[in-house]
């Protein structure tokens, strides 16, 4: 507030050699600046955090919010792979990527020794030629090394039996009923063995000749006898490398491994997958592009996902081979390998995320800031008169859309009356007003031409969006930029300002050349970004509002990436949004991320018919339409409304009941499970819609309108109970609900009073008992006492005005002004009042 600092007035005020008149001055000019400001003061809610505060945060299936949140959903298959995220990998065979100890895939194409519990190595004697294997050596003699190599499965077994060769003569050992004999220069029947994970780092080794474990039987050598393990049954195996730990796929679930995804940038396809449980980086390093957790240093794989609508598949190639990880039939192997050359069928793989690291910004809280930079002609009918009669033009083909009036009114009409409508539509005093009701951000519809405007689109937009960025900087509210109005239409409606004939086939040609004009519509994104992506209250950018389904959707998906990579380019946090339109969300785009999917919903407009008096019933319909999606969503339009009028039971006390608990239904679902909702639209030309935001609010009907209704509830969603969105119960608890702005007014005024009175209590003191140095500032405690007493007064009736002024000032608006179609409003709405 202009004048003297509040603190300067008020020690002012109160110094003992001022003149009584120039001390009462002074005190009057204390006492209107105190009345001022609490009657002016915003709101609680100024504080608000903004929706342009950023922060990372890891998510998984015990720590997501619940109830479940669009994009926010663990587990779910996400072919993403972010840094960070923790991941499952599932084959077309739907078996599981798991990583394993068995020792026969561990020790596989390995050159071993085993050592037996006594401590001894065993290993044929040099120039035995029966082969004995004995395990009496005190350090491994040549003849001790053995290869382990892969059998196939005999008399039912699993494929992951064990042959065993001898490295020094070649020969194969066998498992006969006096013991091992490795002496065979061929595999026999009885040459199959079965390793097994012991545990403690120790093995034994099945027989297939019967079934039987084999022991250290001392001088008699390696018998396979024992049905049971023992001491004498577990060996050691010593490796001339570091044992690796083994990958197959694995049809129990619950042996899925869980790998952490690292990756350095988003724009490059190069992941690495750790280990969670071992520790070690996935690697495709075996000589026959066997796959192992064996890498201490992340091991670099090629990720592709597919080209077609599947957000959960991707392939993992080998930068090294140029083959791709496969898993093949359990009939043939069931370790994993990288030796598919193809990149399809046995090598995609289903990406189950568990958890990952989420972009998260307070919830969203907007209004549209409809019809100031692209004219929407039922919003205000009177801007799309004839320049001569001031009636509206009688061709039904002439002005449909902006393109269509600019035509008709010429350059010098046309600007002479585009210049007064952005000059007013919106001001300073707009932002502020909605700044204190707990609104954080508005999305600012444009058409093309704010950037590039070619005729009979007239230039001068742009230096009133700068100044909207001003306003917001100031007064803490973000913008989201909308591209509402693509060159070449994208939606063939009036809503893009330039869609031809717009659907009216006696009209000519209706536009959706948007994707033909793509080489402008990216310059106009690249022109605004590079403009406003410092901006503090720059929030992000809406690519394309309604985009028409009969578009090419492939196309449409190419130009949504060249969008997204310009628009991150600028600013590596803004908030990145979609149309739902082929449901972008689904596409598996390679890099996205700090992106939201945008859906309009307006109950009766393309949303199953009129909305029920039941609001629990349309609350099911609401949740249905916003959850589930694989990408944060934003509900970029809704409003109380449907078809332009509002769907309301008859009587006027059921219709504001119904408008009341029609509103609180509608945010209930967007703050449930979205980041957050923009109403449409902040104002139409016309008063009393239920399209017109500010006066839905000054009736009361929307939460943080009135002091003494509802206030939203917390911006941090992921921190808020379940409940905390519950506004049709009034949130968690009847606590949330602030207390009737009477009851707060009446609470005022007798504790400023009885302060009052105790200053005068003391006055009256001091002025009996007559201190010398109290006399010198009596007067000042005497005035001070009176100015407490009128404050008090002033604060209640600032209370009183900012509760039931606008609430009167609402209904009065209703009752007086003129509808859109010449109708006045029925006097007996405002018969409560």
């Amino acid at each position: 507030q202009p004048g003297p600092p509040l603190a300067w007035l008020a020690l002012a005020a109160v110094q003992p050699r001022l003149r009584r008149r120039e001390r009462h001055r002074r005190m009057g000019a204390l006492l209107v600046l105190l009345a001022r400001l609490l009657a002016d003061a915003p709101r609680a809610d100024a504080a608000r955090p903004l929706p342009t505060q950023v922060r990372r945060a890891f998510f998984s299936n015990t720590s997501s919010p619940r109830p479940l949140r669009s994009g926010f959903d663990y587990p779910r298959y996400d072919a993403r792979l972010h840094d960070g995220d923790e991941v499952q990998l599932e084959t077309v065979h739907q078996s599981w990527l798991s990583v394993t100890l068995d020792p026969g895939i561990m020790l596989e194409g390995r050159h071993v020794v085993l050592k037996a519990s006594s401590g001894k190595y065993c290993g044929t004697m040099p120039g035995d030629l029966e082969g004995k294997f004995v395990c009496n050596h005190l350090e491994p003699p040549l003849t001790a090394w053995l290869k382990f190599v892969q059998a196939k499965s005999l008399g039912g077994k699993r494929s992951s039996a064990t042959a065993l060769r001898v490295l020094h003569m070649g020969n194969w050992c066998t498992d006969w009923p006096s013991g091992w004999k490795c002496n065979s220069t061929r595999r026999t029947e009885w040459g199959h063995f079965w390793l097994v994970n012991a545990g403690n780092g120790k093995l034994a080794v099945l027989g297939s000749r019967s079934d039987r474990f084999c022991a250290d039987k001392g001088p008699r050598g390696m018998v396979c006898g024992h049905r049971s393990l023992d001491n004498s049954t577990l060996f050691e195996a010593v490796t001339d490398t570091p044992l690796r730990f083994g990958v197959v796929h694995a049809q129990d679930r619950h042996r899925a491994a869980t790998f952490v995804v690292h990756r350095k940038s988003l724009d490059s396809p190069e992941v690495a997958l750790l280990c969670k449980d071992q520790g070690y980086f996935l690697a495709a390093d075996g000589p026959r592009g066997e796959v192992s957790c064996s890498s201490r240093e992340p091991w670099t794989f090629w990720s592709a996902r597919v080209d077609w609508w599947d957000m959960t598949s991707t392939t993992l190639q080998s930068p090294l081979t140029r083959l791709y990880l496969e898993a093949s039939s359990f009939s043939l192997d069931i370790k994993v390998k990288a030796d598919n050359q193809e990149g399809s069928g046995w090598a995609l793989w289903k990406v189950f995320l568990i958890g990952g690291f989420e972009q998260l910004r307070p919830m969203i809280r907007g209004v549209n800031l409809g019809n100031w930079f692209l004219l929407e002609k039922w919003m205000a009918p009177k801007l799309f008169h004839n320049s001569s009669s001031d009636m509206p033009f009688k061709d039904k083909c002439s002005a449909i859309d902006e393109h269509g009036l600019m035509q008709e009114l010429g350059p010098t009409e046309g600007r002479r009356r585009m210049e007064e409508h952005w000059a007013t539509w919106i001001n300073e005093d707009d932002i502020i007003w909605l700044s204190r009701r707990g609104i954080n951000a508005v999305r600012v519809p444009f058409g093309y031409w704010m950037t590039y405007p070619t005729p009979p689109f007239v230039f001068g937009q742009l230096k009133y969006l700068k100044l909207l960025f001003q306003w917001c900087e100031r007064h803490s509210i973000a913008i989201l930029l909308d591209f509402h109005g693509l060159k070449g239409s994208q939606t063939a409606n009036p809503t893009s300002g330039n869609c031809g004939a717009c659907g009216q086939s006696q009209c000519g040609t209706t536009n959706i050349r948007f994707l033909e004009e793509k080489r402008t519509n990216l310059m106009v994104i690249d022109t605004l970004t590079t403009e406003f992506s410092q901006s503090p209250a720059y929030l992000g950018f809406s690519v394309a509002n309604e985009v028409a389904s009969t578009a090419d959707s492939k196309q449409v998906m190419a130009f949504y990436e060249e969008a997204y990579n310009i628009i991150r380019r600028k600013n590596k946090d803004a908030l990145i949004v979609f149309f739902a339109t082929f449901n972008p969300s689904s596409y598996p785009f390679p890099n996205f991320r700090n992106v939201a999917q945008d859906v309009h919903i307006y109950f009766g407009m393309g949303f199953g018919g009129a909305p029920s008096v039941d609001q629990q019933h349309n609350l099911v319909k609401a949740k249905q339409a916003v959850h589930g999606l694989n990408w944060p969503v934003l509900v970029g339009e809704w409003s109380l409304g449907g078809s332009g009028h509002p769907k309301l039971p008859p009587g006027p006390a059921e219709m504001e009941h119904f408008l009341l608990q029609f509103a609180r239904m509608q945010i209930e679902a967007w703050e449930t499970h979205c980041v957050g909702w923009f109403y449409w639209s902040y104002k139409t030309m016309y008063p009393n819609s239920t399209w017109n935001f500010r006066d839905m609010c000054v009736a009361g009907w929307l939460p943080g309108c009135s002091p003494g209704g509802l206030n939203y509830s917390t911006a941090e969603w992921w921190n808020a109970s379940s409940c905390s969105y519950d506004y049709l119960k009034d949130g968690c608890s009847s606590s949330s609900k602030s207390q009737p702005a009477w009851l707060r007014s009446l609470l005022l005024v007798p504790l400023l009073l009885a302060a009052a009175g105790a200053a005068a209590a003391a006055v009256a003191t001091l002025a009996t008992a007559r201190p010398s140095w109290a006399l010198q500032c009596l007067d000042s405690v005497r005035a001070a006492a009176t100015l407490v007493s009128q404050v008090s007064i002033i604060a209640a009736a600032a209370e009183l005005k900012a509760t039931w002024l606008l609430r009167l000032q609402g209904w009065q608006r209703m009752c007086d002004e003129v509808l859109a179609d010449g109708t006045r409003i029925h006097v007996t709405q405002v018969s409560r009042v």
